[in-house]
């Protein structure tokens, strides 16, 4: 199998040091990666097909309040001057894995990116993301020719954004499980429809309950719908030791997730994007880095 890493240093330069979405984040991640021997592509700016998941008028806001320097599109997104550059290049790194993947070249493609992207809407930024990276790529997908493109996203939040964007497209599958009641506060089941599956979950639920979706309704629900491609949202915030959410999954349910959605995309003869969501625990991030490692 063909496997590569996307990664840009220009991520690293998106940073607050006293914010819990900053450089350390990626730096840490990525230590295994860059360990392991990976093959590390470099990212791409996103193409204009941004404006199929974001209007104009919210690109160059963001654009002007990233020229203004440090500022804060909504209480808990900031910009610097380098924002712009990165949470661009962001969604070009997911752009890329999709265009490397449907063209054959690759089989699975990881995308250690950010800022991150799943609560960012159409018009507004949103828990830590301005561009939605995963739904641009998604939309790439559809545009070369995917005719059926499913989302996984694992993160312990809702991805809004994500869900919102494909809510009247049905050649678009969304899958999420996460914490609920949570932030930000979407994603009950009274949301899902026929390309639409919210798993909410209670606090605590750990690596049982994950596995009994992973190994089961995932699995299921993937081979229903037959797509061409699986991208996934990889939010490691579900780790026990992240200090923003309470779902405690282990190192061990980490890897089972992560091989749980390989093993359907080998199994179906279909490629795999992933890109990196949340996750705030340094020394999580790092193991949840040799457990990315480990399945490319």
């Amino acid at each position: 199998m063909s496997s590569c890493v996307i990664y840009d240093d220009v991520f690293l330069e998106h940073n607050l040091e006293s914010h819990p979405e900053n450089a350390k984040r990626l730096i840490h991640f990525m230590k295994p990666i860059l360990e392991s021997g990976k093959e590390i592509l470099t990212a791409k700016p996103v193409s204009n097909l941004i404006e199929k998941i974001h209007s104009r008028d919210y690109i160059e806001l963001v654009r002007e309040r990233c020229r203004e320097g440090l500022a804060f599109l909504d209480p808990d997104t900031y910009v610097n001057e380098r924002s712009f550059t990165a949470a661009s290049f962001a969604a070009g790194a997911v752009e890329k894995a999709v265009e490397l993947c449907l063209s054959g070249e690759r089989d699975r493609v990881f995308c250690a990116v950010r800022p991150p992207g799943h609560h960012a809407e159409r018009d507004r930024a949103m828990g830590f993301c301005i561009f939605n990276n995963v739904a641009i790529g998604a939309y790439r997908a559809l545009e070369m020719g995917a005719e059926r493109v499913f989302i996984v996203d694992f993160d312990a939040h809702h991805g809004n954004g994500t869900q919102h964007a494909f809510a009247d497209e049905e050649r678009v599958f969304y899958f999420s499980t996460h914490q609920f009641p949570f932030y930000p506060g979407t994603g009950s089941r009274n949301e899902n429809s026929s390309h639409v599956l919210n798993i909410p979950l209670e606090a605590g639920s750990g690596d049982r309950r994950f596995m009994e979706i992973y190994s089961e309704t995932f699995k299921k629900t993937v081979e229903s719908f037959k797509p061409d491609i699986l991208i996934c949202s990889a939010g490691f915030d579900i780790h026990e030791d992240d200090p923003l959410t309470d779902l405690r999954v282990s190192d061990r349910g980490v890897r089972f997730i992560l091989e749980s959605i390989v093993s359907v995309s080998e199994r179906m003869g279909i490629p795999v994007v992933f890109s990196l969501e949340g996750g705030y625990n340094l020394s999580a991030l790092e193991r949840c880095g040799e457990e990315v490692s480990s399945i490319l």
